[in-house]
């Protein structure tokens, strides 16, 4: 608008101030043509592009344009996309849709294998297994013999060799007169089937180291008289012995222990002295 009024008043100005000398229409129209040319020149250089062109433009232009309006989110089973089933993402689901309540939760979940742990043996009691012993045929004739009958030393000693019992000799004798042998003439049955019994019921090694021969203490119950066997200790039979309950200290300080069957163990500095009633 004010261009405009600029040119405007050039045109007046022109038409006002005429040229010294001249009168008549063909000036005035050529006054008025000088006002319009340079009319012209003011709005071209009045004009925003001809400003824009000669120099940059202080501000940006303003958009005038709507922005376009934000887009409605869309409702829930319209035009959202389905979700994955969840057998999609967890293994071990059946697939199903995410609306879908047929199949309950326990029979959704696949069965998960419960962690079972490798089963562990309890330690075994290392305990001597004892070796089931086949019985002479001496031992089975005198199965049913009375303990009191008196046996040879060549008889008893099949019998415990077949028990797997051994005889030990510091002699390498069976001489019942002298005291370096180890014998068995005379012993009682009685005597020789419960030393039988006890190797069965311990499973140790038994080895005889005294009979009936000369050398040891005298009295009713005595080697001589057949009641009475020496054995070897080890660790085994020590074990075996004392688990029977005490029965008190010898006169000669020899620890006793009694079996169930009145069988008693004398520990003695080198042997067992075992009596056999």
């Amino acid at each position: 608008m004010t261009g405009l009024l600029h040119v405007h008043a050039l045109v007046r100005h022109a038409a006002r101030h005429r040229i010294p000398g001249a009168h008549g229409p063909a000036h005035r129209l050529m006054a008025l043509a000088t006002g319009a040319a340079m009319a012209t020149t003011v709005l071209a250089t009045a004009t925003p592009e001809a400003s824009a062109a000669g120099r940059p433009s202080a501000r940006r232009p303003v958009s005038t344009a709507r922005p376009a309006p934000p887009a409605r989110p869309a409702s829930i089973g319209e035009f959202a996309p389905a979700r994955p089933p969840i057998a999609a993402t967890r293994p071990g689901l059946p697939t199903t849709g995410p609306d879908d309540d047929s199949v309950g939760r326990s029979e959704a979940a696949a069965p998960r294998p419960a962690f079972v742990s490798e089963p562990v043996e309890p330690e075994q009691e290392q305990l001597e297994q004892k070796q089931p012993m086949q019985q002479p045929a001496a031992f089975t004739a005198l199965q049913n013999t009375p303990a009191s009958v008196r046996l040879r030393h060549q008889l008893a000693e099949d019998v415990l060799r077949g028990s797997g019992i051994e005889r030990r000799s510091t002699g390498r004798c069976s001489d019942r007169t002298i005291t370096s042998c180890t014998s068995f003439e005379n012993v009682r049955w009685g005597t020789i089937k419960g030393l039988v019994g006890f190797a069965e019921s311990s499973g140790c090694e038994i080895a005889v180291t005294g009979g009936t021969e000369r050398g040891h203490a005298s009295g009713p119950y005595s080697h001589w008289k057949g009641y009475k066997l020496d054995i070897a200790p080890n660790a085994c039979v020590d074990r075996a012995i004392k688990r029977y309950p005490p029965a008190g200290v010898r006169s000669d300080g020899a620890r006793l222990y009694r079996s169930p069957n009145g069988t008693l163990f004398a520990r003695e500095p080198h042997h067992w002295d075992i009596t056999f009633r």
